[in-house]
């Protein structure tokens, strides 16, 4: 936003030091919390609501989770630019000639911290004073650097662009995009730290109010509320720069201590009139019919801010989308994947949109702060991004803005890319564009083929793809984090919770809960770094077992480089036999993974790919991760060229393409499927047990023609009591089937007491997370032999709040697999023990006193830890039978947490839905 105007007159003290955001923004936040209103972030109004009268009684607003109507007496648009009185058919006075406007400039002004001043025509600049100073972040340094804050005033065209009037005139979104972009190219230096999200400007339109201020004193106590009120439009004031006052009197309150003021006049008027308003009946959506509509189904996800919430609904008259624009390929998301889809795509001669709804591309290694490559395959185009195995976030994201404009791509920020259009096609969904929302409103990008590279599925979800996500089945979430940022330091990297970005509730806590740890940052991170999200169920899906046994594909467009760096725990039974450790692996990522099932004209790309979950982390590493994205807007912009469909391209020229530039070995264009493994394999995995060489990955992926192998050689074991007989025995109750349990449950009664477990750990997490006695606990569950509970009892009678995560977790997970109620009444005893319950963060302020008692630092283990403790148990107790209640009442306080995963998880459990994907089906 803008700095402040003016210079310090002579004589007169130096200014205090700046304000930092952070400080700013968790004043507010407490502020807001202190009197209990409820506020979210990342939404943007599309519709008003209208009572049974006509009069306005709410608005619709649109964000990742999708849309939702909120009812409300009165609405205050606190807009920049009216967005909702617009919506609401408020007449706009126009203070120029709209024919002289498309061909004039018009001012912005953008705020630049760090680096020097930038000269160049059509614009100016001043430095504003006092400058930002901060400790050198060099961990060996005590010097203190000093960063100048630079406000540019900017002359940018707005070509054909018409704001005034309740619909689209022109292209606000494109035209506004545009002078976005100009402004980033014509201010950028190396050395800057910090920029304005979005550009400032006093719009030259305004409301006709009720009244209007023409001159007097330019102060908000004496401005009249009329002229905050649009005439003829009811229970609405607008408080941002289109009030009905001369445009002199707009810029004065532009300025943040006249902005409190009359927002703080504004909220009492609007309280007196809600409270002589009765509540609003009838409330409905007016359908429209825009001069340019979009053809098709509007598929998007209609439900509440969180997935747990069980809503009343509105009526929406039927109407039409406003078409915003018309491209060869669109991505949504411009991120680690977003942005290399859209340079690659832009670069073949593919008329390109990348939409984002932050303000800056990169994704995690640039909004995330993660600006440091951990392991990946560092070649082809990402070697071509450059920065070493590290970079400055501003210049990274400048690479990406430079590429993209040399390669011709337009590029929206700040717009949210939230459905599908969609037309129904030979027994499939096809996808010819998406809807859009920006902060000027809501329409659809019409496109031949659309990248949904949003990391979460979103326009794949709302488009009708089946998706893997948390379920029923056992809950295991890679942790997340929110970086603080910090001025002349880069990389942050934190895991202190988990969050699901498709739960607003949960991303509002993210933000308010990411202030109290770190309050002396100079800003918070804006993008939540989540390392395991929402994924697509594809035309072929990958799993450990394809990553351990190498497996090869015909159609592999990414070649990856990793270890499992988990971040958490794994549920593949393959982890229960073996575990790779720290061993790096070089996978091949097919193309079908992008391709979700059943739907056409859309690809997935980045880590909402059709994946398991415990193979993610060795696919998910940011070099691949550009890699892939950059294969698939090659395949989008060969669809869109040819007039195919994206399953009719020519794979075996992509693959040539790639391998010309570095992404690919030269080996992938003869490779075929290696799946499944020869017989000879298989019976020399299992013999290779015997002798205690690895052999899991191959006997997992082949379990009907290693099930009798491992029968014959378990039986001979026994018989000659052969040391080997155990091993045998764990893999035949791993794979469900309960003639060797015996030999297990001896091998779990040989421990008289717990070994040394694990406790939940996100950062930094490698190798098994159960312990020898786990492992055989939870394979003595798998075997589904109710004859193995006494013995799991009897380790479960051991165990209180002191003792690791990893064993209860054993206990629940074996005695929930078995579901035999004897265990029911020993589980509650558990969880009624002290310490063992009460962790649920159903408030910011239990969010705030269960984090305070957790170890200090990035991480936040125990906190989650003792939640995951609860829930994992509450669960073996319901699906045992419950005793006393105490299960459903546990996981009924789970459904309200404000951490999503865990809200969706409990959910699930209590109505009985165990779906999901299991690697072996």
């Amino acid at each position: 936003s803008r700095a402040p105007d003016g210079h310090a007159s002579p004589g007169v003290p130096s200014p205090a030091p700046m304000p930092r955001p952070m400080h700013v923004k968790k004043t507010l936040d407490d502020a807001l919390l202190g009197a209990g209103v409820t506020f979210l972030y990342s939404c943007y109004a599309t519709d008003v609501i209208r009572d049974g009268s006509g009069r306005v009684c709410g608005m619709v607003m649109a964000n990742r989770a999708g849309r939702q109507a909120v009812i409300a007496k009165v609405v205050i648009d606190a807009t920049e630019e009216g967005t909702v009185a617009r919506l609401a058919g408020a007449e706009f006075r126009q203070l120029s000639d709209p024919k002289e406007k498309s061909r004039n400039n018009r001012t912005f002004y953008r705020t630049v911290i760090g680096g020097e001043p930038v000269e160049g025509p059509s614009m100016s600049h001043r430095v504003v004073e006092p400058p930002f100073r901060a400790k050198d972040p060099k961990p060996s340094s005590t010097s203190r650097a000093v960063y100048k804050v630079i406000e540019y005033t900017l002359q940018l065209p707005l070509e054909g662009c018409v704001f005034a009037g309740r619909d689209y005139q022109g292209n606000a979104a494109a035209a506004m995009a545009a002078a976005d972009q100009a402004a980033r190219r014509m201010t950028y230096h190396p050395q800057q730290q910090f920029t304005s999200d979005t550009l400032f400007h006093v719009p030259d339109e305004q409301i006709r109010g009720r009244q209007s201020s023409s001159g007097g004193r330019a102060d908000v106590g004496s401005l009249p509320l009329g002229a905050l009120r649009p005439r003829g439009v009811a229970h609405l004031y607008v408080t941002g720069l289109v009030a009905d006052v001369p445009r002199r009197l707009a810029n004065q309150f532009a300025r943040p201590l006249a902005r409190i003021d009359l927002g703080t006049r504004v909220g009492r008027a609007a309280a007196e009139e809600a409270s002589a308003r009765s509540a609003p009946h009838g409330a409905h959506v007016v359908g429209k019919a825009p001069a340019s509509a979009a053809k098709g189904d509007v598929a998007e996800l209609l439900v509440g801010v969180r997935s747990t919430q069980q809503l009343e609904t509105i009526p929406q008259e039927a109407r039409e989308l406003p078409v915003l624009g018309s491209y060869d390929v669109l991505v949504i998301g411009g991120g680690t994947a977003g942005a290399p889809a859209a340079i690659s795509a832009a670069r073949a001669g593919a008329k390109t949109l990348v939409v984002e709804y932050l303000h800056g591309l990169g994704g995690v290694g640039t909004m995330g702060a993660i600006s440091k490559y951990y392991h990946g395959n560092r070649v082809g185009f990402t070697k071509e991004v450059g920065g070493g195995a590290s970079w400055q976030i501003e210049q990274k994201m400048q690479w990406y803005r430079k590429a993209l404009e040399k390669a011709g791509a337009d590029v929206w920020l700040g717009a949210i890319g939230c459905g599908a259009l969609v037309e129904p096609c030979d027994g499939c969904r096809h996808v010819r564009g998406a809807v859009v929302v920006t902060p000027r409103g809501r329409g659809a990008v019409l496109a031949k083929v659309v990248i949904d590279a949003t990391g979460n599925a979103d326009v794949a979800a709302a488009a009708g793809a089946t998706c893997q996500y948390v379920d029923g089945r056992e809950f295991a979430m890679q942790g997340t984090g929110l970086p603080p940022r910090r001025l002349g330091a880069s990389y942050t990297n934190t895991d202190f919770t988990f969050s699901d970005e498709t739960d607003m509730v949960d991303v509002w806590r993210m933000f308010v809960h990411g202030k109290d740890k770190y309050p002396n940052a100079f800003d918070q991170g804006k993008l939540i770094d989540t390392r395991e999200r929402r994924r697509v169920v594809g035309d072929t899906t990958i799993t450990i077992l394809d990553q351990i046994n190498r497996r090869t594909y015909p159609d592999s467009i990414v070649r990856t480089y990793s270890d499992f760096d988990s971040h958490g725990y794994t549920i593949d039974p393959y982890f229960l036999l073996e575990h790779p450790g720290r061993e790096r692996i070089h996978t091949y990522v097919p193309y079908r993974c992008l391709l979700p099932r059943d739907v056409e004209g859309l690809l997935v790309a980045g880590i909402g790919i059709s994946v398991h979950r415990d193979a993610l982390p060795a696919v998910r590493m940011q070099p691949d991760v550009q890699n892939q994205g950059y294969a698939a807007g090659r395949a989008a912009a060969m669809a869109a060229a040819d007039g195919v469909g994206l399953r009719e391209i020519d794979v075996k020229k992509l693959q040539r393409h790639l391998v010309e530039i570095g992404n690919l070995p030269r080996s992938v264009l003869t490779d075929d499927d290696s799946w499944p493994l020869s017989r000879e394999r298989i019976v020399e995995a299992v013999e290779g047990l015997r002798q205690g060489r690895p052999g899991a990955a191959v006997i997992l992926a082949h379990r009907q023609e290693a099930l009798p192998l491992l029968k014959k050689a378990y039986r001979k074991a026994k018989r000659d009591e052969d040391p080997s007989e155990l091993g045998y025995a764990k893999f035949l109750c791993a794979l469900g089937d309960g003639e060797a349990a015996d030999t297990v449950i001896d091998a779990v009664r040989k421990h008289r007491q717990w070994d040394s477990g694990w406790d939940f750990r996100g950062l930094g997490q490698y190798g098994s997370t159960l312990s020898p006695l786990d492992a055989l606990i939870v394979i003595l569950g798998r075997s589904g032999e109710k004859k193995a509970v006494s013995s799991i009892l009897e380790k479960l009678d051991m165990l209180t709040a002191k003792d690791a995560f990893s064993h209860h977790r054993a206990v629940g997970l074996a005695l929930e697999q078995i579901g035999d109620p004897s265990a029911a009444e020993p589980l509650a005893r558990l969880l009624r023990r002290p310490d063992m319950q009460g962790y649920a963060q159903t408030s910011i302020e239990r969010v705030r006193k269960l984090d305070a008692t957790d170890d200090v630092g990035k991480n936040a283990n125990i906190s989650r830890g003792v939640s995951l403790r609860e829930l994992v148990l509450a669960r073996a107790l319901f699906r045992c039978g419950d005793y006393d209640g105490l299960g459903r009442e546990i996981l009924t306080r789970y459904t309200h947490d404000l951490r999503g995963h865990l809200a969706r998880h409990a959910k699930a459990v209590l109505s009985g839905r165990p779906v999901g994907l299991d690697p072996f089906r």
